[in-house]
Parts: C-alpha cells; sequence; structure tokens
C-alpha cells in the first residue's frame, strides 16, 4: 500500500513539473519574459491571498505589463547615450542662478510635446551639461526618445556619413527619429564651411518637428564666430533655434573651480 502511496506522488511530481515546464514553455512563445520567470511566485503568492483565477490571471498580466515599462525605460536610457545619468535632484540649485521654477516646468516635457527648444548659454562648469541631461533622464523615463551627442561628435559623424554617401540615412535614423536631441558643448570649437552647412542641416530637419537641447559657452553674439563667420547661415539657425525655445542664460563661476578652491588646490580666479 506504501509502496502505491510513493507511485502516486512521484506521479504528481512529475506532472507538476511537466505543467511548469509547459507554462515556461507557453510564455516564452507568447513573449511574456517575466511571467516565464516569475509566475511561480505569484502563483503562490495568489494562493496565500485566496484570490479567484481571474485575479491570478490578472495579477500576471499586471506584473508583465509593469515590467515590461521598466524594461523600455532601461532600454531608452541605454540608447539616449549619456555620458552619465545626472537628474535634477542632484542639481545644486542654491549655488545656481538657474531659475528652479523653470527647470521645474520644462521637467513636465510640454517642451517636447510643442516641438520647442532649449537652449542653455554659460560659461564652462556652471551645470548646462547636468540640466540637459537631467531633463533628457526624464524624457527617457517616459520612454521618450532620446539622443546624445556632444557637437564636435555630431559634426564627425555627419562628414563620415556624407563621405560614405550614407547621410540621408544618418538623418532618419539619429536626427529625425529621436524626439529629443541633446548637443553638447557647441561653439567649443570652430567649423569650416561645410560643417556649418551640416549644422544647419540638422537645424532645419528638427525645426518644428523635434526637439533640441543645445549647451553652449557662448552668447549668440558669437555663434557666428564658430559658424565659419557666415552671417546669413548664422541668421537661419538661430531664427530656427529662437522661435520655439525657452532660453536659460547661467552664470556664476564653475563648479568644479569651486570644489578645488574648497580644497585649497586652486587659488587663481577670484581668489
Amino acid at each position: 500500500m506504501s509502496s502505491n502511496k510513493s507511485i502516486q506522488k512521484k506521479s504528481i511530481s512529475y506532472e507538476a513539473a511537466s505543467i511548469d515546464e509547459r507554462i515556461k514553455e507557453y510564455a516564452l512563445i507568447f513573449r511574456l519574459p517575466a511571467i516565464q520567470e516569475s509566475y511561480s511566485y505569484i502563483a503562490e503568492q495568489s494562493m496565500k491571498e485566496n484570490l479567484s483565477y481571474t485575479r491570478f490571471l490578472l495579477k500576471l498580466f499586471e506584473y508583465e505589463y509593469e515590467k515590461k515599462i521598466q524594461r523600455s525605460k532601461e532600454t531608452t536610457l541605454r540608447l539616449a547615450g549619456f555620458p552619465k545619468v545626472k537628474t535634477l535632484e542632484m542639481f545644486d540649485f542654491k549655488s545656481s542662478s538657474v531659475d528652479k521654477n523653470m527647470i521645474n516646468e520644462l521637467s513636465t516635457l510640454r517642451f517636447i510635446d510643442n516641438a520647442e527648444n532649449i537652449l542653455l548659454i554659460g560659461p564652462s562648469g556652471v551645470g548646462k551639461t547636468h540640466l540637459a541631461i537631467a531633463l533628457g533622464y526624464i524624457a527617457t523615463q517616459n520612454r521618450i526618445k532620446t539622443r546624445f551627442i556632444t557637437a564636435a561628435d555630431l559634426l564627425l559623424q555627419l562628414e563620415i556619413a556624407q563621405q560614405a554617401g550614407r547621410l540621408n540615412d544618418y538623418f532618419k535614423k539619429v536626427i529625425n527619429i529621436p524626439k529629443l536631441l541633446i548637443i553638447d558643448e557647441f561653439g567649443y570649437i570652430k567649423l569650416n564651411e561645410n560643417q556649418a552647412n551640416l549644422f544647419f542641416q540638422v537645424i532645419n530637419k528638427r525645426y518644428e518637428s523635434g526637439s533640441i537641447i543645445i549647451t553652449s559657452n557662448l552668447n549668440f553674439t558669437k555663434f557666428k564666430e564658430v559658424l565659419n563667420n557666415d552671417e546669413a547661415l548664422t541668421t537661419a539657425i538661430l531664427d530656427r533655434l529662437i522661435h520655439h525655445s525657452h532660453i536659460l542664460n547661467i552664470q556664476g563661476e564653475s563648479y568644479r573651480l569651486k570644489q578645488k578652491r574648497k580644497a585649497g588646490i586652486f587659488t587663481g580666479l577670484n581668489s
């Protein structure tokens, strides 16, 4: 008699294992990775809570959806290409001339919905890149396609694509697809005629169709010096950038120099 019970237990155990494998197979077929990994735990918790079959099924779908959203955020963040994640919580508003209320308004991302631009102007080290990345990070966490690139890398990639006869493809895949394009450090290198024209094409293609955030150490009167001293081209670029834009002119001393001065390492400027 005990032998029969043992056989019966083994049969039940085998059947459970078989069902377990089949559930995992179906979850794989239907591309439900979260359910595939965690359905056993969710089933166990549902039994403890005495949930109905319908509630258990709903819990499975809710869990899969939450994980899908999380994976989407992680992918969007990875594809954005930030050198390092920066958040608004990490920004020192007390030591900055930045209007926190304006940044909070921009963090609602309505500027992206309206295809508006943000121009962050100011000297090196005052937090322009930090703010650009922080706003970009918020966009990625709302699963908005975002691309971060320095002006130098952008122009290098544009010229390589042009030389390879793939410029149109580059515009389609890199410039046009992101809803938010962040161009960092514009103004640190002077552009030749071809580079200036390529930069104009970037701005022109994004005009009223996608948002741009640009950080620059130059005020607008100095843009012509960077853009091959081409007044007509500079006017055309600024006209498109400024037309629908939020301009933040950030003043102050470099955070990095402040830190060095506090540490007693730097005693140069403003000492």
